[in-house]
């Protein structure tokens, strides 16, 4: 509120009396020890502040605060002349900064000594995160306001926003390259029934049968390779056994009913018999077709020898083939023809 006029003898009494009512001020001040600047805030009730004088305004609270520490007197009088709030514009805010906290440290200060020293130092720590505050706003920190434009610099480096960086000239080639690839394909699409929606199921069908064909392919080539893996590891065992064991191994299996592995096991006893005879050299890395050709090559048998029991590994060969790597039902009269082809080859059957 701001005083009326005093008309007449009001006026002239006021003014009479103003000298002596500033002599009874300064009076109470030299009781008290309180200095100008710690009673100074009280001027600034009403006051609107910007983020710099409002910095400004901490600063000489601050170092009044230092003037008002020297006794209880002088700290009751600077927290008495605090505003309630402070009024502050800054960054295109406006905000009302209570001085509650700072009242409050003041007034424990006063009243407790023992935690004086305590109170006064949180009570400047308040007024520097408060100037700390009221820098940020004004737009001076530099450097957080470098830390802000690299975060946000990073952020816009991210795939999800390339749409909101400039785009660089490769990038502008490739999105135009994107663009004619997909026109002539939806194109292409078009053409085919008349219509894109019936193009694309065509292309989702070739797809789906491409990705069949190639793991049809990976399956087959999985199960050669496992294939080939067995034989070798079949021809590694030839060498480890006689052909006696081989012929017991084959009808002991045959005894268990199984076939298939009494025809396999037949068959290297033969192998094995020609090889005990000369007329096969040993060789991991041969084939049972390599076999076959081996003994029409041999020199060791005479001709009149060599024609049958050539015919008698010619069909365990092609027995061998058909049961163990063709998986076809073997039966008891498959192993039984087997021994006697073995008997053919040398092998002396009990």
């Amino acid at each position: 509120m701001r005083p009326e006029r005093i008309q007449g003898a009001g006026s002239l009494a006021l003014r009479r009396l103003a000298p002596g009512a500033l002599a009874l001020l300064l009076l109470l001040m030299l009781r008290t020890g309180a200095s100008p600047a710690a009673l100074s805030p009280a001027s600034s009730v009403d006051r609107s502040y910007t983020a710099q004088s409002f910095a400004q305004e901490l600063r000489r609270l601050k170092a009044g605060l230092e003037d008002a520490r020297k006794s209880p007197e002088a700290l009751r009088a600077y927290r008495q002349s605090l505003p309630k709030t402070w009024s502050v514009d800054a960054g295109g805010r406006h905000c009302d900064v209570p001085s509650d906290l700072l009242a409050s440290r003041l007034n424990k200060a006063e009243k407790q000594p023992e935690l004086r020293e305590q109170q006064i130092s949180q009570a400047n720590d308040y007024l520097d995160a408060l100037a700390a505050e009221t820098e940020a706003l004004s737009g001076r920190s530099q450097a957080s306001a470098d830390s802000a434009r690299a975060k946000l610099n990073a952020i816009l480096a991210r795939s999800e926003y390339a749409q909101v960086r400039q785009e660089s000239w490769w990038d502008k080639i490739r999105a135009r390259i994107d663009e004619i690839l997909s026109d002539a394909l939806d194109r292409i699409l078009r053409r085919v029934g008349g219509q894109a929606s019936f193009g694309y199921a065509l292309l989702w069908i070739g797809l789906v049968a491409a990705v069949a064909l190639i793991a049809f392919w990976i399956v087959r080539q999985w199960s050669r390779r496992a294939r080939g893996e067995e034989m070798d590891l079949q021809a590694a065992a030839a060498l480890a056994r006689s052909w006696q064991e081989w012929v017991f191994a084959a009808r002991d299996a045959a005894g268990r009913g199984d076939y298939r592995l009494a025809i396999h096991c037949a068959y290297w006893a033969g192998i094995t018999r020609l090889q005990d005879l000369g007329a096969l050299v040993p060789d991991r890395a041969k084939t049972p077709r390599e076999y076959l050709r081996a003994l029409a090559k041999s020199k060791l048998l005479v001709p009149e020898t060599l024609a049958p029991r050539q015919l008698a590994l010619s069909m365990l060969t092609a027995r061998l083939e058909k049961t163990w790597y063709g998986y076809q039902a073997a039966t008891e009269a498959d192993f039984r023809d087997s021994l006697t082809q073995l008997e053919t080859l040398g092998c002396h059957l009990p």
